[in-house]
This record gives structure tokens, C-alpha cells and sequence, in this order.
């Protein structure tokens, strides 16, 4: 089981524990970080540590070479029967040659968005897989008409969780910030959220406003919030506090559609980023939310420079509709209600188990 961020070692320690969970005799080797070694899996190397996060290009192409042949001198000496390549496709599929050079099955667990962008990846795909697990719902169907076996199974952001009422108070409109995880994500989206609020207060006095984060990243928060109180790890108890939330894109979209919090999606980049974007990506939509509908149900600024006018003009535009806001309610449960039958954990496991 190989991983190479973060978010991958959080979906590879999901599948461990449902693996271990229904088979508790089965040895599970790879890469990956803390999550996944809580979970039970031997690690060959720690790939999701902060240090190995935000290298430069070719560092980061040398730190892929470097841990693909520490799984190959691993490969050489021991047998296995199955790869499950966790996220990351760009990396992991070296791994799945390797697999497949000693005669092993592949399994992919979140699909690569070949939807989104390069689509003749998927050449590549069908020689390097026997199943795709997909976090999305309309995924299975377009991975099969291109002959790749493949399941939806749900999605852990989208699993219940145990939470107390945030001890918070405020006056509405209740502004959530969601500027995201990544150090670089936080420095180019937090600023330009923190103008959207100001713009916001102008024309609702009596706003109040929370940051929500992971406490890891508090600190790298700080500096940009004025007296905005922050909640660290706290994020389902922040969206029952808020009635709207200014969200990054990425998982923490679907966090928020799951309790069906009205939201304005943004993720600022440089112009060259922008230009390369509108070149490659494929979809009218970037935000989770509006790709498992299909439509623009969330208003998104994805990618985008510094739009703090444009999209203050459409929060303040839901905030003074109450019949748009609940329209966005109302759509954002019944696409959440997608995944309310599945059990990621369960369902990954099972997969795996059937092709060990």
C-alpha cells in the first residue's frame, strides 16, 4: 500500500483498519505516514511527514525515485500479493509497474481525475489496474465506458462523527473561513478572505466571523486574522455554528456540503497557473460540490487572482436572498444524500480482500 501525501495517508489508513478489521492475518507493507502506521501497516518509508511536503519540482521528482526503489529492493526480496496505490497516480504508477512486473494485482483507491484533465491517461490506466475505487459518484461510469473496472464507495468526509456545540457565540450573518491546509494555500487565500469579510461587514455590521483550521496550522493562520477567533480540528462544529462559509476547493467542500452550509468556493493562484487551467482542465466545474451535480450549485471563483470584490458581491447577493440560500441547502443535502448508504471503509476493504 503506497502513499505519498497527506490525504493518502489518511485513505490508506482507512482501508487498513477495514482490512485488518475483516482479516486481521493479512500483512500489509508500504509507504505512507503516522495514519496509516496507527492503522497497522508496516512502512518501508514515511512519505507524508511536513518535511517531504512543498519540494521543488525536481526534489520532489528525486524523492519519488528514491522511495519507488526502496519498494523495488523490497519487491525483490519478498512476495506480495496485491499494490494498493493510494492517491498520488503520478508516483504511484511506477509502483504499479513494479506490481505488475512481479505479477501482482493493482488497485487504485480515489481515482485519478482523468476526467478532469489528460484523458489519454487512461491507456495507462487499463494496463496498470484491476479496480478503481471512487470517491465520486459519476466516476465509475466514465471509467467504465473506457474499460477499467470500477465502484463507488463513499467517501470518509462524508461519514457521520461525534461532535459538541462549538462554545462560539456571534451575531449573524455567521462567516465561516475555510483557507485550507496546504502552507501555500493558506498564504494566497486567507488575504484575499479576510477582504471578502471586510467587504461583508460593510454592508452587515453586525457579521461575525470564525477561521477554522487544522491546529498543526494555527500558527501559519495567526498572523493574517486580526482578532477572528481560530478553531483548530473542530470543522464539523464550526459548520453548525456558520451560516455560510468561504471554502477553499478540495475535500473541505464536501465537508461543508455534507451539512448543507451555503458556501462561495474560491482557490487563488498566479496568472500562469490560471492560464494553464483554462488549457487543461476539461470541466466546467472545479468545486466538488458542482461536479457530483453536474450544474453550478455553488457559486466558485476556481481558479481566480484576487477576486475579494467579485465574491463579496455574491455572498452578500445569498446572504440578502434567503430563498437562494435555501435553494443551495436544499441541493447541497440532496447530492450528500448520494452518500449516506455507503461505508468507505467497509467497501474499500472488500474490494482489496477480493483481489488479494
Amino acid at each position: 500500500m503506497t502513499a505519498f501525501e497527506p490525504s493518502g495517508d489518511a485513505l490508506g489508513a482507512m482501508a487498513a483498519r477495514g482490512v485488518l478489521a475483516q482479516d486481521d492475518t493479512i500483512r500489509i507493507v508500504g509507504l505512507g505516514g503516522k495514519e496509516m502506521e496507527e492503522a497497522g501497516v508496516e512502512l518501508l518509508a514515511h512519505t507524508a511527514d511536513k518535511a517531504a511536503m512543498g519540494l521543488h519540482a525536481l526534489s520532489e521528482v528525486m524523492r519519488v525515485k528514491r522511495l519507488v526503489d526502496t519498494v523495488k529492493h523490497w519487491l525483490n526480496e519478498n512476495t506480495a500479493s496485491l499494490h494498493v496505490a493510494v492517491d498520488s497516480p503520478a508516483a504511484n504508477f511506477h509502483v504499479c509497474k513494479l506490481a505488475r512486473h512481479h505479477q501482482m494485482n493493482v488497485v487504485h483507491l480515489a481515482a485519478p481525475q482523468m476526467w478532469a484533465w489528460a484523458p489519454w491517461r487512461i491507456k495507462k490506466l487499463r494496463r496498470l489496474t484491476d479496480h478503481v475505487m471512487c470517491l465520486l459518484p459519476f466516476e465509475p461510469a466514465w471509467f467504465k465506458e473506457r474499460g477499467v473496472d470500477a465502484t463507488f464507495i463513499g467517501h470518509p468526509a462524508m461519514s457521520s462523527c461525534d461532535m459538541k456545540a462549538l462554545q462560539l457565540k456571534g451575531d449573524s450573518p455567521k462567516v465561516l473561513l475555510l483557507p485550507g491546509s496546504r502552507s501555500g494555500e493558506i498564504a494566497s487565500n486567507l488575504p484575499m478572505q479576510m477582504r471578502v469579510l471586510d467587504i461583508l461587514r460593510r454592508e452587515f455590521p453586525t457579521a461575525s466571523a470564525c477561521i477554522a483550521c487544522r491546529s498543526e496550522d494555527i500558527e501559519r493562520v495567526k498572523p493574517n486574522t486580526l482578532d477572528i477567533p481560530i478553531v483548530g480540528d473542530k470543522l464539523h462544529e464550526a459548520l453548525e455554528w456558520a451560516d455560510i462559509a468561504l471554502t477553499t476547493s478540495g475535500t473541505v467542500s464536501l465537508h461543508v456540503m455534507q451539512h448543507a452550509v451555503p458556501m462561495v468556493g474560491m482557490y487563488r493562484v498566479g496568472l500562469i497557473s490560471r492560464i494553464g487551467a483554462k488549457i487543461l482542465l476539461n470541466t466546467p466545474y472545479r468545486l466538488l460540490p458542482n461536479l457530483i451535480a453536474g450544474e453550478e450549485v455553488v457559486p466558485e471563483f476556481i481558479p481566480c487572482g484576487n477576486e475579494a470584490h467579485a465574491i463579496a458581491k455574491r455572498v452578500i447577493h445569498l446572504l440578502k436572498n434567503p430563498n437562494e440560500l435555501d435553494a443551495q441547502r436544499r441541493m447541497l443535502s440532496e447530492e450528500a444524500a448520494q452518500y449516506a448508504s455507503h461505508q468507505p471503509q467497509e467497501e474499500a476493504a472488500s474490494i482489496i480482500l477480493n483481489h488479494v
